[in-house]
């Protein structure tokens, strides 16, 4: 799996949410959660993370822009134990969405991190 949708999850389990925020910077939100390693770790993947955080819509159409709010509930674990049909259905929408968020959320459900066991 791909090392920044990785930092991405461990965030999320962590209780952390990751934006960006002014051009080059990334907020860890709520920063007295994050432990000083994680925060070391998250500065070194800076870039990496703002390319998957950023959802400009610029080349998007009206219809592919929800799809964004999607990948980020699929990337929470949202849907962590759902249907087959329910999986499928993500697939599908999100598999034509040229966006990175939506490649990394595609790429977490093919991978069947969202299956419980």
């Amino acid at each position: 799996m791909n090392q920044t949708l990785e930092l991405y999850q461990r965030a999320v389990s962590l209780g952390l949410r990751l934006e960006p925020r002014g051009g080059d910077k990334l907020a860890v939100i709520p920063g007295n959660r994050c432990p000083k390693d994680f925060a070391d770790v998250l500065r070194e993947h800076k870039r990496e993370l703002l390319a998957l955080l950023e959802s400009p819509s610029a080349g998007l159409r009206p219809d592919e822009i929800p799809w964004l709010h999607v990948a980020r509930q699929v990337l929470a674990g949202e849907f962590v134990g759902c249907d087959s049909s329910t999986r499928e259905s993500l697939t599908i929408g999100l598999r034509s969405i040229p966006h990175p968020l939506c490649h990394c959320a595609l790429e977490w459900l093919q991978s069947g991190t969202m299956r419980q066991t």
